[in-house]
């Protein structure tokens, strides 16, 4: 007999379908996410949907809640950005090259990679942006699992959440600077070449790569959007051939 597996809890399977439509982009950051709606549009009770959202907001980050207001779709800031993949940079790094240096991939761990690379290639002429986000993390889980160090999976696995949200954002800030399938590929022939130090710096590069460059586009577009509109033409002062200024209008 197989041993069997318990169902979650209906919070958490409430709490897992709020987040698996966050991460789809159903809804857009700092949207609303009322208890009201919810509970209707998935069938549980306004607590239910209370204590999940309470969990998604203390545990996976994903939630931010407002006293008095309610809960919303929390808001990718420039700084969190950096946390989370300079803290991925030394991480995930690191993981590979435990992995290697205890020889630790099989041939059936490479092949599986090569399978995820050939799936990102897919959705990339797809442009399925959330099959994307979920087949680029599932890489990276197959990459360090085999380190063996329990503790820093922990570590890798509490940033999961927020790491999800990051590589989102470079799909919808549209800032990779080359297409995922390639840059991915550059991580399995690290492994493969069976150089451990080689293999830690290209993951380190691809996460800093990745991550600088959305946090560029966040800054641009954040200067952007607080860059007042230039004076409309009626309101431009215009110097005269005899020295004296002319509203736009006149001048005209």
């Amino acid at each position: 007999m197989e041993r069997l597996t318990r169902p979650p809890t209906l919070t958490a399977a409430t709490a897992q379908n709020i987040q698996e439509a966050i991460l789809r982009g159903d809804f857009a950051p700092s949207d609303p996410l009322r208890e009201a709606d919810l509970s209707e549009s998935l069938g549980v009770s306004r607590g239910t949907v209370r204590e999940a959202l309470r969990f998604l907001h203390q545990e996976e980050a994903l939630v931010e809640i407002i006293p008095h207001r309610g809960a919303f779709v929390i808001k990718l800031t420039v700084e969190r950005a950096r946390e989370i993949y300079t803290l991925r940079a030394l991480l995930e790094p690191y993981a590979v090259r435990i992995a290697m240096e205890n020889k630790a991939y099989s041939e059936a761990d490479l092949w599986e990679l090569q399978e995820l690379i050939e799936r990102l290639q897919e959705l990339e002429n797809d442009r399925n942006d959330a099959a994307l986000v979920k087949t680029d993390m599932e890489f990276h889980h197959v990459a360090t699992r085999r380190c063996n160090h329990q503790l820093l999976l922990e570590m890798v696995g509490k940033l999961q959440s927020q790491t999800r949200i990051l590589i989102f954002n470079t799909k919808r800030y549209r800032s990779d600077k080359v297409p995922d399938s390639v840059s991915h590929q550059a991580i399995l022939e690290g492994i493969r070449s069976g150089d451990p130090l080689a293999a830690e710096e290209i993951v380190r590069r691809h996460i800093i790569d990745a991550g600088s460059s959305l946090v560029k586009r966040m800054e641009e577009v954040q200067r952007a959007e607080n860059t007042p509109p230039p004076e409309s033409r009626e309101n431009t002062v215009w110097p005269a051939s005899g020295g004296a200024a002319v509203s736009g209008d006149v001048a005209r």
